[in-house]
C-alpha cells in the first residue's frame, strides 16, 4: 500500500498510498483470556484447564487469537488451583512442534526474557507463571507459538476484578481481534451488570463467553473482524468484517456464549445444555472420530449416522 524504502513512511504519515483500493483486512494481536473469580469446583478448574490450554495449543498455538496472556485474579484462592490443573493439562498432552517459520526464535526471546518460563515438552511449550512488567515481550508482541503467559490483577470480588480486567486487556494488550471471558453462571446472576458492563467494554471484534473466540471465525456465518477504529495508517488488528452471512451493517462486535459447564454436569451449575466435553479440546480421546463422522453427516446427513456421531461425542 505505502510502497518500500523510505518514503514508504512518508507516505504512511501522509495518507498518500501507492495503492489506493478499499480493503478488508484481519491481523492478529495479544489476545487475552479473563477467568472471573466464582465459586468453581474442582471439575470446573479440570475442565476450564482443559478450555485454556486448547485455546492456546490448537495447531500449536499457530493462529491469530490463540490465547496468549491469561488475566486471573491476584488474590483468588482458585487462581493457583487453576494454573495447577493447566500445568498438569500440559504435561498429558503428547509431544507438539511449534512448525510455523520463526516460532522457534519468537519462544526463544520468550525464555530470555523469562528465565524461570516452566517448559514442557522440551521447551515447545512454555508457561510464564507471573507477569508484572508492563514492557514485557509477552505483553507487547504476539508470539504466535506455544507460550502462554499470565498477569495477576487486583479485585477482592468479581465486579472490581472484571473492571480491572477489562482495563487492562483494552489499554495495555495491542489487538482488538479476539477476547475469551470465562465466567461462573452463579457469578454471572449475582453480578449482572459488571458482567454486562464487561462484555460491552471490551473492544475486540469477538468475545466468546465461556468459549474461545476462534468459534466466531469458525462459525462462518458471524461477523468476523476487528473491532472498529483502525485505520489504513494504524492498521491495528484490521479493517472490516468477512463472513456476516446476514449482511448486518455498522458492526461492533460479535459475542458468542457456551455453557459454562458439559453435561451433564453443567444441569448443576446452572449452565444446562446437551454438549458434553467438546471435541475440538486437545484432551478429547475421540475428537478426530467425532469430527469425521460429522464431516460424513454434513455430506450425507442420514438419521443412522446419528447414533455413531453421539456415541463418539460421548466417549470424549
Amino acid at each position: 500500500m505505502w510502497g518500500t524504502g523510505a518514503q514508504a513512511e512518508e507516505r504512511r504519515r501522509a495518507d498518500t498510498p501507492l495503492n489506493d483500493k478499499p480493503f478488508t483486512s484481519e491481523l492478529g494481536g495479544v489476545s487475552p483470556c479473563i477467568v472471573t473469580p466464582g465459586p468453581w469446583s474442582a471439575a470446573d478448574f479440570r475442565f476450564q484447564a482443559e478450555h485454556i490450554v486448547t485455546s492456546k495449543l490448537n495447531n500449536s498455538g499457530h493462529n491469530c487469537v490463540a490465547s496468549q496472556i491469561l488475566l486471573v485474579p491476584r488474590h483468588w484462592n482458585g487462581t493457583e488451583r487453576l494454573l495447577a490443573e493447566i500445568r498438569h493439562v500440559l504435561r498429558e498432552l503428547p509431544q507438539r512442534g511449534n512448525y510455523y517459520p520463526g516460532a522457534a526464535d519468537r519462544l526463544g526471546s520468550v525464555t530470555g526474557a523469562h528465565p524461570e518460563a516452566e517448559a514442557y515438552d522440551d521447551t515447545c511449550r512454555l508457561l510464564v507463571p507471573d507477569i508484572t512488567d508492563a514492557d514485557d515481550p509477552m505483553l507487547t508482541d504476539e508470539v504466535f507459538a506455544s507460550a502462554l503467559g499470565v498477569v495477576r490483577l487486583p479485585g477482592d470480588d468479581a465486579p472490581q476484578f472484571l473492571r480491572a480486567a477489562t482495563e487492562f486487556a483494552n489499554d495495555k494488550l495491542p489487538g482488538t481481534l479476539g477476547a475469551t471471558l470465562l465466567v461462573h453462571p452463579r457469578t454471572e446472576r449475582a453480578h449482572r451488570a459488571a458482567v454486562d458492563e464487561a462484555i460491552a467494554a471490551l473492544r475486540y471484534g469477538t468475545l466468546g463467553v465461556n468459549c474461545w473466540s476462534a468459534f466466531g471465525f469458525l462459525l462462518g456465518y458471524t461477523p468476523w473482524g476487528a473491532h472498529p477504529g483502525h485505520t489504513r495508517q494504524d492498521i491495528g488488528s484490521g479493517i472490516g468484517f468477512v463472513h456476516n452471512a446476514f449482511m448486518l451493517e455498522d458492526v461492533e462486535k460479535t459475542v458468542l456464549r457456551a455453557p459454562f459447564a458439559p453435561a451433564p454436569r453443567g444441569l448443576f451449575t446452572g449452565s444446562p445444555s446437551l454438549s458434553p466435553r467438546p471435541p475440538y479440546f486437545v484432551t478429547n480421546r475421540t475428537g478426530r472420530t467425532t469430527m469425521e463422522r460429522l464431516t460424513a453427516y454434513a455430506t450425507d446427513p442420514r438419521a443412522s449416522r446419528l447414533p455413531g456421531i453421539f456415541a463418539s461425542a460421548l466417549r470424549g
